[in-house]
């Protein structure tokens, strides 16, 4: 299990936020599902903390500096639904009231890419939920 840190349900729920405002609850279950895989799986691959996996360089885009929603992830508060359903998911998913939709996902893109990633040909489809597609690390037939 992930051992949770001082403020894991907040940046958990800014990240669902930046990545997945547009989906439905299933969906950001499903992002936020991709996190907990990887604090699980943890080092060397990944970092060990729900905060870390959110803020892995170049991993989750809301985090980067360079890009737009960062600053609307970091302002963003209650007073906005999208958000608050950000935090009562990663409630939910980090007190263990959700279990994994995603059959252990620790990658996902949005089907709305004119070209899927490379990396995603090397992993397995574990399902599609929403707008995005989650994948698993394993290799193909491995």
């Amino acid at each position: 299990m992930v051992h949770l840190r001082k403020g894991d349900v907040d940046v958990l729920a800014r990240t669902l936020f930046g990545e997945a405002r547009g989906e439905k609850r299933a969906g950001m279950e499903a992002v936020a599902w991709v996190i907990v895989n990887r604090a699980r799986r943890g080092p060397p691959r990944f970092p060990a903390t729900i905060s870390e996996v959110c803020k892995q360089r170049w991993q989750f885009t809301c985090w980067n500096a360079t890009d737009p929603n960062s600053r609307l992830c970091a302002a963003v508060d209650e007073s906005t639904p999208s958000f608050l359903l950000a935090l009562n998911v990663a409630t939910a998913v980090l007190g263990g009231m959700v279990e994994d939709p995603t059959k252990g996902a620790d990658h996902y893109h949005t089907i709305g890419m004119k070209t899927y990633p490379d990396w995603a040909s090397k992993m397995q489809l574990q399902t599609v939920i929403g707008k995005h597609r989650f994948y698993s690390e394993q290799m193909k037939g491995g």
